[in-house]
């Protein structure tokens, strides 16, 4: 994938500032994928996911007043964001962004409502939903668009999926390299050989892209 960089925020019970994310391609694991990383109050935080960035110096953290659960995660604070995307349009393809925000305040606790949540300014008009995951709520969010609009992402794509042993916060599979043996599985055990190019964001969009077809793939 290209390294993308958009705006965000991150806030806590010390105050709020502006940050900076970026997606970036990340080696040394068994399948090419990314990870997210930015800086905040002068400490920079990384990971593979938004519920689990930590920070690179645990010492400046503390300093900084950033919280972070047993496993060493940001917790105890609230991440937005403008996610780039593309949507398709009576006019043709348009660069749009999808605004998530991530409430991380409950920690480790049990969650007694939605952790996210998606909008998308279109047309006029803005669509939102809440969700516990970005597969979920960007798919729910793409069928609310209004007629004529569509959105083209590695979500709706032909050739993405999760991998029947789950999936995190964020992220999908692209088999984009293996499409004509990812679009001839029919079961759980035709999946798992089928090579996988990358894992990328959901929002992510390469040239390839193809619009998804009901009953083709794992998740048909």
């Amino acid at each position: 994938m290209i390294p993308q960089s958009f705006p965000g925020r991150y806030v806590d019970e010390h105050g709020a500032e502006p940050v900076t994310w970026r997606f970036e391609p990340s080696a040394g694991r068994p399948v090419p994928g990314f990870g997210i990383h930015c800086t905040v109050r002068g400490v920079a935080v990384c990971g593979n996911d938004f519920d689990s960035l930590e920070p690179v110096d645990v010492l400046a953290a503390v300093e900084a007043g950033l919280s972070r659960d047993s496993h060493g995660a940001l917790t105890a604070c609230v991440l937005t964001g403008d996610l780039p995307c593309t949507v398709a349009g009576p006019t043709g393809d348009q660069p749009c962004e999808i605004r998530f925000t991530l409430d991380l305040c409950e920690g480790e606790r049990v969650r007694t409502e939605p952790i996210l949540r998606l909008s998308i300014d279109l047309d006029g008009q803005t669509f939102a939903v809440a969700d516990d995951w970005f597969e979920d709520g960007l798919l729910r969010l793409a069928t609310a668009l209004p007629d004529g609009f569509s959105l083209r992402s590695c979500v709706t794509c032909l050739f993405s999926d999760y991998s029947p042993a789950g999936h995190s916060l964020l992220g999908i599979r692209c088999h984009r390299d293996a499409g004509a043996r990812y679009l001839a599985v029919n079961s759980k055990a035709d999946y798992w050989p089928v090579p996988v190019t990358e894992e990328v964001p959901e929002t992510y969009l390469c040239r390839e892209f193809e619009p998804r077809a009901p009953g083709t793939g794992y998740r048909s």
